[in-house]
């Protein structure tokens, strides 16, 4: 018998992992999207995807076959008949070659999200994951080959409907462009990615400083020490160690923490001189929680991946917000998600770090070795002529 059958499979989230079963079909012979056949009944599942089961090599293969019914019964019927005429093929003393099946945008992005986790770009995968999921719920299309220019254009001008500015509009194409490229789309047939105008990068003012520090706990207070003091990122805060941290010689290393798949950005080390009061705050820390590992850690002694929106309450619960962004406006109304005062945020402590070093008259170099930069261009944009007293006076003293 040279028949090969292929059978429809929904693969689907429960609380102990993800489970596969036949896909539920009713008396006419369709799909009912979203039922699963789980001990010979038809359960309805929230999170899913259709799988299609075929027998290949001696053992069973599963192809991704996406969310949508029409689409995945279309696969399951091509690759029922491209297994056939294989057999048949065979049975005849034949070759036949098939064409690659069609490959699905949900399984092109778990592929790339998959080869960022491989390569230990836990930063890389998170964007991946958020940007493709973003995508495919706005183009609602099923496969690679089905992405046209338009549909990146329109979802550039989606995302701007909501509120993102130029770069943020940039940054997630680059995202979605290199996906894109890996699933097999050419490069050319992508839109030139978006411009925008590169800012100059927003610092906090002394009183701004000095409001927030003196409203901040110690644990908190800890945190903008490191980014404000130190220059750290985010993540490098999160995921700093005790073992990075010599207090006697009063130097702090950043460095990655495998355990937690984390990589300094660019994958260089460096080392940063710890100052007074940031090092009587370590110590404090160190006293109070001995037994620790992660220098900021969460009560279990995991990466706090939170510290933004603990800063984000801080202000708001002080009234320290700008009071006319969309985060402040957004934070007097329950009805909407808050996101809290957007002018508040720990990377621009890591920016202030940077522009009143080099105000205090370091060179550009050890500043580019502090902050970790690997071009010279990107600590260049901390360089703010116009402030420097000096350059003011020349100014007063030319004879127009």
């Amino acid at each position: 018998m040279t028949e090969r059958k292929a059978t429809l499979m929904i693969r689907y989230k429960t609380t102990e992992g993800w489970k596969r079963c036949p896909a539920v079909r009713g008396a006419n012979g369709r799909i009912k999207p979203g039922f699963a056949l789980i001990d010979g009944d038809p359960v309805k599942v929230d999170r899913y995807y259709y799988e299609v089961r075929y027998y290949e090599n001696r053992q069973n293969q599963y192809e991704n076959a996406g969310m949508n019914v029409s689409d995945a019964e279309t696969l399951r019927r091509r690759i029922e008949n491209q297994s056939t005429a294989k057999a048949v093929a065979l049975s005849a003393g034949l070759k036949v070659e098939a064409q690659d099946t069609r490959k699905t945008l949900k399984g092109a992005a778990e592929e790339y999200i998959q080869d960022a986790l491989d390569r230990h770009a836990a930063e890389a995968a998170a964007q991946a994951r958020n940007v493709t999921a973003e995508f495919i719920k706005f183009i609602r299309k099923t496969y690679v080959d089905e992405v046209t220019r338009k549909d990146v254009l329109r979802f550039h001008e989606e995302l701007r409907k909501r509120g993102c500015s130029d770069r943020t509009v940039a940054n997630k194409n680059a995202r979605l462009a290199s996906w894109l490229r890996f699933a097999g789309i050419d490069k050319d047939l992508l839109p030139p990615k978006p411009k925008y105008e590169l800012k100059l990068p927003t610092v906090y003012s002394p009183d701004q400083i000095s409001s927030i520090l003196g409203a901040a706990d110690p644990y908190m207070r800890l945190v903008i020490l490191l980014a404000l003091k130190c220059g750290l990122r985010d993540q490098e805060i999160a995921h700093l160690e005790w073992s990075s941290v010599d207090l006697d010689k009063r130097v702090l290393r950043v460095r990655g923490n495998p355990e937690y798949g984390f990589r300094v950005k660019d994958s260089e080390q460096r080392e940063l001189p710890i100052p007074a009061d940031l090092l009587d705050a370590l110590k404090v820390r160190r006293d109070a929680e001995p037994n620790t590992t992660l220098v900021v850690g969460t009560e279990g002694d995991k990466p706090n991946r939170k510290l933004l929106r603990s800063l984000k309450r801080l202000v708001t619960r002080e009234h320290l917000g700008c009071g006319h962004c969309k985060g402040c406006k957004i934070a007097r109304d329950s009805r909407q998600e808050w996101t809290g005062c957007r002018e508040w945020t720990l990377h621009r402590f890591r920016r202030t770090y940077a522009t009143r070093i080099l105000q205090a008259g370091s060179d550009i170099k050890t500043v580019q070795a502090l902050m970790g930069h690997a071009d010279l261009a990107s600590t260049m944009r901390y360089l703010r002529p116009a402030e420097s007293d000096g350059l003011q006076d020349l100014i007063n003293r030319v004879k127009w």
